[in-house]
This record gives C-alpha cells, sequence and structure tokens, in this order.
C-alpha cells in the first residue's frame, strides 16, 4: 500500500439500501490547515463522521428526505430558460470551462483510456490522491430543520473557501439541464455542511460562524459554481418542488 492510501481514513456507511464509502485524506487537510477557520470547523466534523458520531436517525428515518430526491419545481421549458439565464446574469451562477475540476476530471478519464469521458462516481476517488486541495469524498451531512441528508461527492478547499462538489456526467449537449436540474440538491449540500460546519466549531468555541461555502457541479465539459444560500434563494422563490 503506498502512503498516499495510507493517509486516507476511510468508513463505510449507509442509508437505506445504498452504501456509501467515506474517505478522508487527513495528509492533505493537515498540509492546507487544521487549526484555524473553516478547516478547523472541517476537521471536527469530518473526525466525528470518521469516528461514527454522527446521528443515525437523518440516514435511516423515512421521514427525511435525500437531498438527491430534490428537484426543481415544475415549469415550462421557456421558464427554464429564463431561470438559468437569470441565475447567471445575476452572478448567482458562474459557469466555467477552464475550472481545475474539468481539467482533472478529464485528466482521469485520459489516464483510464476512457474516452466517453462520462465514467462513474468511482473516479472521484483520484481526486484524493492526485490532488492536494481534495480533503475527502462522500461526506455525511443532514439537517433537522429541513428533515434531510445526504453525501457529498467531494469536499476540497480552494481560495479559502470549502468547495462542495457534485459529479454529474453526462453529453455536452445535455449539460446546462442537467446542471440547473442538479441546483436544488447540491445548494441543499452546502446548506447542510453550513450548518454542521457551524455548529461544530460554534459550540467549541461559543460563538456564531458562518463558514465560507463555494457549491460546485462538474463534469467534463464545465463547471457551474455557487454559494450554499442559493437553496435558501430557490426555496422562498418557489423553485424546489417540496422537502
Amino acid at each position: 500500500m503506498n502512503k498516499q492510501s495510507e493517509d486516507i481514513v476511510r468508513r463505510e456507511f449507509r442509508q437505506g439500501r445504498i452504501a456509501y464509502r467515506f474517505q478522508w485524506n487527513r495528509s492533505n487537510h493537515e498540509k492546507l490547515g487544521r487549526n484555524q477557520g473553516n478547516l478547523a470547523s472541517l476537521w471536527a466534523h469530518l473526525s466525528a463522521v470518521s469516528s461514527g458520531s454522527i446521528p443515525d436517525a437523518p440516514f435511516s428515518d423515512p421521514f427525511y428526505a435525500r437531498a438527491s430526491s430534490l428537484r426543481l419545481a415544475k415549469m415550462s421549458a421557456a421558464s427554464r430558460v429564463g431561470l438559468r439565464r437569470r441565475l447567471i446574469k445575476h452572478g448567482l451562477v458562474t459557469s466555467s470551462a477552464n475550472n481545475d475540476l474539468v481539467s482533472r476530471i478529464r485528466d482521469y478519464h485520459r489516464a483510464r483510456n476512457d474516452m466517453s469521458y462520462i465514467a462513474d462516481h468511482s473516479i472521484v476517488e483520484r481526486f484524493l490522491i492526485d490532488d492536494p486541495l481534495s480533503i475527502a469524498i462522500e461526506v455525511p451531512v443532514w439537517s433537522e430543520s429541513y428533515r434531510l441528508s445526504g453525501h457529498i461527492d467531494l469536499v476540497r478547499f480552494v481560495d479559502g473557501c470549502v468547495q462542495v462538489c457534485d459529479y454529474k456526467p453526462g453529453s455536452l449537449e445535455s449539460t446546462q439541464n442537467r446542471f440547473l436540474e442538479s441546483l436544488p440538491q447540491v445548494s441543499a449540500y452546502g446548506e447542510m455542511l453550513a450548518h454542521n460546519l457551524s455548529s461544530t466549531l460554534g459550540s467549541a468555541l461559543e460563538g456564531p460562524l458562518l463558514p465560507k461555502i463555494v457549491c460546485c457541479i462538474f463534469d467534463t465539459h464545465s463547471c457551474w459554481l455557487f454559494g450554499a444560500e442559493l437553496f435558501v434563494n430557490l426555496q422562498v422563490a418557489g423553485h424546489i418542488a417540496t422537502i
């Protein structure tokens, strides 16, 4: 076993019939920092996850919904296009084909000699080994107030912010619709992680903290970036079907 693999802490969780293999590259995390701000709260959260010290109910109670089940409210095709354009125009969503998430996931496909560029989620594990900014994969998050739970594909730390990343493979032609439909799910991940981190470090320091979190949806073609607060904005505007 190589040194990089030894640096990775692993634990399996189940949500219903689905198994999730949480993995945490502690070495990457320590090199990025673990004693201050967002990285300290993230360290505390991941330590609790790795020891199994997380609540069971959000992942077993049938009255908790999975974030992956969240969808946009029904609207016409024209309304969906209008929503996407407004989000981008007002800077709530930024689209980029040059983000390093895109270049890395393309490189990982080439390393596999997979020219389909739509490999399954197992390819995300490569980030933990090859990307010094990647910290953990399949990270459980939950919210008692929203009665939601889920597992984040990939957590990174970039430019002073915790990145909540979700890999959504598919064709170039379907990217915009695929990413738009995923906004409720991925922004919910960000919102839940923000609450989990605030609770973890806030209780330790006896003071309110607002973690800096950026959400990302990516594939081999493009990446959308947006704040975790988009979840509340979509909900208030009635753009999320149901919770």
